[in-house]
């Protein structure tokens, strides 16, 4: 009998999950791919671990290293001081002083004696004020090219996507139906037989891959999804495993992605 690759438990063949660890028996041709969270094997074709929802694509680069930082210049070395300045004497000082001050009084008396006192100077006139710059244009964003938009497009619906399954786990109808648009295709009898499912199984593992995805304009896309699910029995307590593949419309409303329409893909 295998064993699981994580845990050494023995397993039947076909069998999709370990029951004690929950990691992936299926695809051993594609080698093995453990999730780096949490450690329980995967498939490759998986974007998300079953077990703990981390990604599984994509890493982080590794830094870049920063320019050295630049040397900070010697110091100069001190100069040679400077020569002693020469006082002159304080007798030789106050002679000047004294003798330009009578100068400027003899000066002052001449120039006053036959000259009329000048007229009032009028207040310069304000120069107005240079108007203000306006301010320069932000500059225009560059668009997003085709393969970001479907990027972007792609990571948008598989967290629509991971939230359904979430509602599924969790028997919640109420985060089950905001998945859907309003204007799907018997909204109320699909929620309805989805609460009949709840009360007679348990999803144990749900597993999903985002195919084919086509952007049809901004509001509306199609996409191929399958799910790889694990069901027990309440009643019977047995376990189930099956595959399900649909042919996806979805549509953008009120700035929020939703499932349009479902139609399985045989």
């Amino acid at each position: 009998m295998p064993q699981c690759p994580h845990c050494q438990t023995p397993y039947e063949e076909g069998q999709r999950y370990c029951k004690v660890c929950g990691s992936f028996l299926l695809h051993p041709e594609e080698g093995d791919t453990f999730c780096p969270q949490c450690g329980i094997r995967v498939s490759a074709r998986q974007e998300f671990c079953h077990e703990c929802d981390a990604p599984l694509k994509g890493g982080a680069a590794p830094p870049t290293p920063g320019p050295a930082p630049e040397a900070e210049p010697p110091e100069a070395p001190p100069g040679p001081p400077a020569p002693p300045v020469q006082k002159p004497q304080t007798w030789l000082i106050g002679g000047l002083v004294g003798a330009g001050v009578i100068i400027i009084v003899l000066l002052v008396l001449l120039f006053t004696k036959g000259t009329a006192p000048p007229p009032a100077l009028s207040p310069p006139a304000e120069t107005p004020a240079p108007p203000a710059a306006a301010p320069a244009p932000a500059a225009p964003q560059a668009p997003q090219t085709q393969e970001e938009s479907t990027a972007q497009l792609k990571a948008d619906l598989q967290k629509l996507l991971s939230t359904l399954r979430e509602a599924q786990l969790q028997k919640n109808i109420d985060q089950f139906r905001s998945v859907y648009s309003p204007a799907f295709p018997d909204l109320d009898t699909k929620a309805q037989a989805t609460l009949t499912a709840w009360k007679n199984y348990d999803y144990l593992n749900l597993v999903f891959t985002l195919d084919d995805l086509k952007p049809i304009d901004a509001d509306n896309a199609v996409g191929t999804v399958t799910w790889y699910i694990d069901t027990k029995n309440l009643g019977t307590q047995e376990i189930n495993t099956y595959t399900q593949t649909y042919q996806v419309g979805f549509v953008k409303e009120s700035g929020h992605w939703r499932i349009r329409s479902l139609e399985e893909v045989e």
